[in-house]
């Protein structure tokens, strides 16, 4: 995001944010990431941001704290260790070891699946910065202890040499307490009776008995009555302990070279971690301020848009917090076209603080904080954020304050453009205000012809008057309580707003003689513009808001038919499908009495009565062909007649029949009739009853010959599921039995095989499912018996 002038976040007070947030930091890495901070422009860069300060958030709120704790750089350290044969000290080996520490809680952390779903966005930046092996914390725990000090164990040498300085030192100290003991009992120590000096144990001697010690004098006490003598008797245990510490500071000298050259190779990955540590740290910063600030993500539109609802200054909100004051809110929503808001109002009634809220939000926003407002705020991206608030006037570049403004507009006409943000305080002020007002609005028309987006304070009635007249833009005020002459700090959009100079003036105890002077010198007119304006700018906002109402009532209506008429259609469908039913059934009953038909037949026959036979015959031919034709005549009202003309199905489409669920692919069109395959059947069906639908999912990974018997219509009769599993069984139990209703198809037969029985439950189960079977049955042992089932539909 652009901004202009490069300091316009400090005059939004962006910097205050940012020092607090600071203040939140574990590490001084962490706070130097954030001096850095820049706002983004890409919507995907935001979200992400957003999402991660929001995921750290919520892990705090649940009571599942992400493991991270104080840290101090190591870009020092690690530019040493990636010198061969360099060998850092402990404390260096030490900050590594914590930030490596840190790692690995953050790496058993989001070792839990449900905390990778929780926070897949901090998940993903913990992957990209962990790259070390489990066995580095390892190698430097057999090192250094907790505090950070080389281990007396950390090598078998290192081992062996602190056992003889503990040894000795044992030695010394029973010494020692014998010495002392005897020449306190000679009253030649002092009362203190020993120190330390040169790093050795000495006794402390008045310098009246210093000749009957022996030993050596190390030192005197600055009044030369005190002398420092290490007793002879413990030279050579202190000479030996001397070299044992020598020895050992070589050891550790050498054990931490070794750990030095392990470690050497993992430098890209200590530093990685590290940047992936800062980054978790300002993000945790974040999530700090958005605690304090009760703050939301709001939705993000991937264009400019003021949509704020709820907002606060996130400055005030934290300084009346700890006052225990409440922030008033306002709302920030702009529809339709409008994009540039002229607040106007009495002063010190909060216009100002609201334009700087707007820009604050905006940018804190694009620099990945959440914010203090609602999170159904519908929060736009800008590209450029544009600022003229306060006086900005240059001894140095010998510029007034009015010239200051003036370049700054100029500025803005030359680069604002629709992804612009413009936040302008005081418009036009500073000079005549006629001319300053002209210019303004001159201003105000060639930056609303660019698209921009702004919010402006004025006092100017002829702005406030622009704003009510043109596209684009709207008024907006700060209310103000008449009645106890007291500014209420609620913007209201839609209605500009008076100065109340009167009130005020009138209120802080100006004198009646000044006030009444002043009403003459302006005149009625000035006040009753301003009275007219807001009378009509009321006038035009309830009228817009009675047309969305109306709109919104069509709109509402307009679903209401549409639903009417689809249920409308829901309903004679069902009446014709179940007219449909009826005669199929009666068609069934009409076949069922055909046998007893044929026997009276016979019987006339036989009595040579062939005249009243044939009469007969035709008499039910007759009934059943009108009852046939019925029932094309439903089918096509019911199935064919809304089908939508434009909808032309190809091969290789995926299609199901109009009167059931199952779906397939359409393997080749022949003649008006489609094989399409069903599962792993094939079946051939006249086109118009296919209707277009999604592809199924696939039943199995691999392919099982299936055994298909088809009768002469070209419906399958048999199925063999032999080989399949029960769940494979069951569908294509249903498929089969599917098809078979909706061609008529009466008798079918399922090969299962014997087995342990587990295919023919799972047949017999599907089955049971179906209340159009009538019965099933197996055949005689010699033809399958119990491995086979007939089913009658």
């Amino acid at each position: 995001m652009e901004i202009y002038p490069t300091d316009g976040h400090i005059t939004l007070e962006f910097d205050r944010i940012l020092q607090l947030t600071q203040n939140e930091c574990l590490g001084d890495a962490g706070r130097e990431a954030l001096e850095k901070v820049e706002p983004s422009s890409d919507i995907n860069t935001i979200e992400s941001w957003l999402s991660e300060t929001e995921e750290f958030l919520s892990s705090a709120q649940r009571n599942d704290r992400i493991p991270i704790y104080q840290y101090d750089s190591i870009d020092d350290d690690l530019v040493y260790l990636r010198k061969e044969g360099y060998v850092l000290d402990a404390e260096s080996i030490q900050r590594i070891y914590h930030l490596t520490a840190i790692g690995k809680g953050l790496s058993e952390y989001f070792s839990s699946l449900q905390r990778q779903k929780l926070a897949p966005h901090l998940y993903r930046k913990f992957n990209e910065g962990y790259h070390l092996e489990s066995d580095v914390n390892a190698q430097i725990d057999l090192v250094l202890d907790e505090e950070g000090e080389v281990k007396p164990d950390a090598s078998s040498e290192l081992l062996k040499i602190s056992k003889k300085i503990s040894s000795t030192e044992k030695q010394i100290q029973a010494a020692y307490g014998k010495i002392i003991h005897h020449y306190k009992m000679k009253g030649w120590l002092t009362d203190s009776a020993e120190s330390t000096r040169n790093g050795r144990r000495v006794l402390t001697v008045p310098a009246e008995h210093k000749r009957k010690i022996g030993g050596i004098i190390h030192d005197e006490s600055a009044t030369g009555k005190t002398v420092f003598i290490e007793p002879s008797e413990i030279i050579p245990s202190n000479n030996e302990i001397y070299n044992l510490y020598t020895e050992r500071k070589k050891e550790i000298y050498k054990v931490l070279r070794n750990l030095c050259d392990t470690l050497r190779p993992y430098a890209d990955a200590f530093l990685s971690l590290q940047s992936m540590i800062i980054e978790m740290d300002v993000i945790r910063a974040k999530s700090r301020m958005a605690h304090h600030l009760n703050a939301q993500k709001p939705v993000l539109i991937d264009k400019p848009n003021l949509g704020i609802k709820q907002g606060y200054n996130p400055v005030l909100k934290l300084k009346f917090l700890k006052e225990e004051r409440e922030v008033v809110p306002f709302d920030m929503e702009l529809h339709g076209n409008n994009r540039l808001v002229i607040v106007s109002g009495p002063n010190a009634g909060g216009k100002s603080v609201v334009l700087k809220s707007v820009g604050l939000l905006q940018y804190m926003l694009q620099c990945g904080y959440l914010i203090p407002v609602e999170p159904n705020s519908k929060m736009g991206v800008f590209k450029k954020l544009y600022v003229d608030i306060g006086d900005q006037q240059s001894l140095e570049d010998d510029l007034s304050t009015y010239s200051s403004h003036l370049q700054n507009l100029k500025f803005f006409t030359d680069k604002a453009d629709a992804h612009t943000l413009l936040l302008i305080d005081e418009f036009g002020t500073g000079t005549d205000p006629k001319i300053g007002g002209a210019i303004a609005e001159s201003v105000l028309r060639k930056v609303n012809q660019k698209k921009t987006y702004g919010v402006i304070t004025t006092h100017y009635s002829n702005l406030k008057y622009y704003a009510f007249k043109t596209r684009g833009l709207v008024n907006a005020s700060m209310e103000f309580n008449q009645e106890v002459l007291s500014p209420t700090y609620q913007l209201k959009i839609g209605k500009p707003g008076s100065s109340f100079a009167y009130e005020i003036a009138t209120k802080i105890g100006l004198s009646k003689e000044i006030l009444k002077y002043a009403r003459y010198k302006t005149g009625k007119n000035e006040k009753a513009v301003d009275e007219l304006l807001i009378k009509l700018q009321s006038e035009k906002k309830e009228t817009e808001e009675k047309m969305e109402k109306v709109m919104q009532k069509e709109d509402r209506l307009n679903k209401l038919i549409k639903n009417y008429e689809n249920l409308h259609k829901e309903l004679e469908y069902r009446r014709k499908k179940l007219k449909l039913t009826q005669k199929e059934s009666s068609l069934q009953q009409i076949g069922r009495d055909n046998k007893e038909i044929e026997k009276v037949i016979r019987e006339l026959k036989e009595a040579d009565n062939l005249q009243k036979a044939k009469k007969i015959a035709e008499k039910v031919k007759a009934k059943r062909k009108e009852t046939v034709k019925q029932i094309t005549d439903l089918k096509e009202e019911v199935y064919y007649k809304n089908i939508d003309e434009e909808v032309v199905l190809v091969e290789g489409d995926f299609a199901r029949m109009r009167t059931g669920d199952t779906s397939g692919k359409i393997l080749k069109i022949r003649k008006g009739v489609a094989e399409i395959q069903l599962g792993l059947m094939k079946v051939k069906v006249p086109l118009k009853e296919l209707v277009p639908a999604k592809a199924p999912l696939e039943l199995r990974s691999k392919s099982v010959k299936t055994n298909l018997t088809t009768s002469r219509e070209g419906v399958r009769t048999k199925l063999d599921v032999r080989g399949y599993t029960a769940v494979d069984t069951r569908k294509l139990v249903e498929e089969f039995i599917d098809i078979a209703l909706m061609h008529n198809v009466t008798n079918l037969t399922i090969v299962h095989g014997r087995g342990n029985g587990i295919l023919r439950k799972a047949v017999h189960e599907k089955l049971k499912e179906y209340k159009d079977v009538k019965s099933l049955s197996h055949p005689q042992e010699e033809f399958g018996g119990k491995g086979i089932t007939y089913v009658k539909l």
